[in-house]
């Protein structure tokens, strides 16, 4: 068994051709480079068996050989990905059963028999140049791809860089790809060659990804546990970019705007620790995506949350049909300010800059901390408990820029609760998830409603005519009448929150 450790950027084909004379290259490769056509075959089920297991079977052809390669999922380490992989020379176009019976992960390919139903279900279409660039503590392949993806569905393109670590730390993965990426146009890649072909012989699209829990043990070190939920963090933002990228999904926003809080309440949570001379740029670059995401999904919210209930009651009129023409075109215009940002090489560099630090920023070189990630989830969660039940006592009597604040720290606490779910987890937990995120939603859409009303008198002002200004005032009474049934709700899980069980204690 191997273990894979790879980082992939796209590049346009240009932009691919061009790295070839990139002058680190030159320097840095250890041998003349070598071009390759490559055929890979992926099998599996007719119900994707091994897709549902996580796991991906290709024979690749070199010639007249025939290479099996069998690949796990993996985790993601802040862009880059670790496998593990099984490689072997066979016989023939077909996967051998045998090999495949030996694997830990033959579990995965069913009997012997089933193993006669693998069928192709797509195949890549690759030139591929090979770069050994290294020094003498390290060596990274770096391989140039060019080509397609084809299935009985269609195709798609292929123009990318894969970074695979030989020998060396995985922060020389970063390193180069920072060199790489430099003003140039291109992405960090989280979707596998593998999981695109399922996704085009499928005919799905990718799909807007939620947070994953960290992989955390008591006795854990607080620098590995810091790791993981970083790495938690990065992997939902990045997939989350590609998807929307790709399908222009309004949830993929929503779901890239959670990541950065939660990534941001990481840091919080963990300042005593990563504060460090690289942090305070890094948080400068953070809030710039927080304000090219915000506007975008504000209009979403709005238009969905806000506008559309009332439909039934005002589509007759010209003036509702105009807010609604002019809310749709500043969400356009909003989105297309995300997007272009998000296709700038600016956004690349902080996602592989972050990845890097994670790695090897300044902190890691600190001494480790004597109390485990364990003993500071205790901590922790007692201390945001503490507070938020005692500022939620007079939640009917703060004004909204107090609640606001207070749904904040609300939402930390939240956030901190799910990034220690894996110390502790069942019932008590997923309840107090699960008030937390009711009390959020609730203290949420009354903000959501000031949003709203700061928009509407905007819009109305900005149109200057009698039926706007009375038609935002109407909008406006309905939507603050429902505010003291928010804010009751809110009221009642506060009580709920403040008699659940610390389940951290026990």
């Amino acid at each position: 068994m191997g273990i894979e450790t790879e980082l992939k950027l796209a590049f346009d084909p240009q932009g691919l051709r061009r790295l070839r004379r990139h002058p680190l290259v030159q320097r840095l490769k250890q041998d003349r480079p070598q071009t390759r056509q490559l055929k890979s075959v992926y099998f599996d089920t007719d119900d994707f068996r091994l897709k549902e297991n996580q796991v991906a079977l290709r024979v690749r052809h070199i010639g007249r050989r025939r290479i099996q390669t069998v690949k796990t999922a993996g985790a993601n380490l802040g862009g880059a990905w670790r496998r593990d992989e099984w490689e072997m020379e066979i016989n023939g176009d077909l996967p051998d059963p045998a090999s495949l019976a030996a694997l830990p992960v033959a579990a995965a390919f069913g009997t012997a028999a089933e193993t006669q139903n693998l069928r192709p279900v797509f195949t890549t279409e690759v030139r591929r140049t090979i770069y050994l660039l290294g020094e003498a503590d390290w060596q990274v392949e770096l391989a140039l791809d060019e080509g397609r993806i084809v299935s009985a569905q269609g195709s798609r393109e292929i123009s990318e860089a894969e970074l695979e670590l030989k020998a060396g730390d995985p922060a020389r993965l970063f390193e180069l790809a920072l060199a790489l990426q430099d003003g140039r146009a291109s992405r960090v890649l989280t979707s596998s060659k593998a999981a695109r072909g399922y996704r085009l012989a499928a005919g799905t699209a990718i799909r807007p990804q939620k947070s994953g829990t960290p992989p955390l043990r008591h006795e854990q070190t607080q620098p590995d546990a810091f790791r993981a939920i970083a790495w938690s963090c990065l992997e939902q933002l990045q997939a989350n970019h590609e998807c929307l990228l790709e399908t222009g999904d309004a949830e993929a926003v929503h779901q890239m705007r959670v990541a950065l809080r939660r990534l941001r309440s990481a840091l919080g949570l963990f300042k005593a620790l990563v504060t460090d001379d690289a942090l305070p740029r890094l948080l400068e670059e953070l809030r710039w995506l927080q304000s090219v995401l915000g506007p975008a999904r504000d209009r979403d919210v709005l238009i969905a949350e806000s506008l559309a209930p009332f439909a039934p009651f005002f589509s007759e009129e010209e003036a509702y049909r105009r807010l609604r023409r002019d809310m749709e075109a500043e969400r356009q215009f909003y989105y297309g300010q995300a997007i272009a940002a998000l296709s700038h090489p600016r956004f690349t560099h902080l996602m592989l800059s972050l990845g890097q630090w994670c790695q090897t920023g300044p902190w890691t070189g600190r001494p480790v901390p004597p109390a485990s990630v364990g003993q500071l989830a205790a901590r922790t969660l007692d201390k945001r408990f503490a507070r938020t039940r005692k500022d939620l006592r007079a939640l009917a009597r703060l004004p909204a820029d107090e609640r606001h604040l207070l749904r904040i720290r609300i939402k930390k606490l939240r956030y901190a609760t799910e990034f220690f779910e894996s110390l502790y987890g069942g019932r008590a937990h997923r309840k107090f998830v699960a008030v937390l995120a009711a009390l959020q939603d609730h203290l949420g859409a009354l903000n959501d409603t000031a949003v709203a009303l700061r928009a509407l008198r905007g819009w109305a002002d900005g149109a200057a005519d009698a039926e706007s200004w009375w038609l935002a005032g109407r909008l406006g009474g309905r939507l603050e009448a429902g505010g003291d049934a928010l804010l009751a709700a809110a009221a009642a899980e506060a009580l709920r929150l403040g008699r659940s069980p610390r389940f951290w204690r026990s």
